[in-house]
């Protein structure tokens, strides 16, 4: 009967050790998962703070100072230059000169901010996903060039290279974002086959206004053309 009895309570010890065993790994899982959840954490932070690293790097960055030349072509002429409609909130606008000024003040103008529907906001210029609205007058695909439907795109060049092809852009043109320094661009509504001339007020773009040591500027008249003519790929004399 001693022995049988020993037999017994070295079992209950040996079923009574595997539940201690067995009830220790359970226990594990839960410290298991909070370390797992605090590693993705990690992850997730490092991630986003390299994600708003790497946009605080997109240039135009707020110590950046570029220029764009720029102008607005409707069927065979362009606008009057834009000036601005109050005080630049942002670091993004015009002295009507034909010229954007984009020197960022902070990131609502920065990076994938420095838009042109950004710049708009000074100067009145709103746009759509397929035209923009300037001066009271909205212009859209179809607008009628003399008696031709015309259509929304902008024209981007190289300030320094207007003889290559431009970059054309027809969707969403108000994203278009101004990243570099001496580009020119043109805003235009024109018959399908017509491209427009690049903005004649590129040689401001070597004579800045906001430039140390540089010669003011003033904006002068628009360049007039006769109603029919298609536009040759040469810039009128004025924006």
């Amino acid at each position: 009967m001693g022995k049988s009895s020993s037999a017994k309570k070295v079992a209950r010890a040996a079923r009574a050790g595997g539940a201690t065993s067995k009830g220790k790994k359970r226990n594990l899982v839960f410290p298991i998962s909070v370390a797992a959840v605090l590693v993705v954490g990690v992850l997730i932070i490092g991630l986003a703070r390299s994600t708003n690293n790497s946009e605080a790097q997109q240039a135009p960055k707020v110590t950046d100072h570029f220029h764009a030349a720029y102008g607005i072509y409707v069927c065979d002429k362009f606008l009057d230059p834009l000036t601005d409609t109050g005080a630049d909130t942002l670091g993004i606008h015009t002295h009507g000169d034909g010229i954007i000024h984009i020197h960022p003040f902070g990131s609502a103008a920065s990076g994938k901010n420095a838009t042109l529907s950004t710049w708009g906001k000074t100067d009145g210029l709103t746009f759509t996903k397929d035209g923009f609205t300037v001066n009271g007058t909205t212009y859209a695909n179809g607008y009628d060039c003399n008696g031709q439907p015309a259509n929304v795109a902008l024209y981007v060049w190289n300030a320094d290279d207007t003889a290559s092809a431009p970059q054309v852009v027809t969707s969403n043109i108000g994203d278009f974002r101004l990243s570099k320094d001496r580009l020119a661009i043109v805003l235009a509504v024109v018959p399908e086959g017509v491209t427009p001339p690049p903005p004649s007020s590129i040689p401001t773009l070597d004579n800045l206004s906001d430039v140390a040591g540089a010669t003011k500027t003033t904006a002068v008249a628009p360049a007039t053309t006769i109603a029919g003519v298609t536009p040759s790929t040469t810039a009128p004399a004025n924006p």
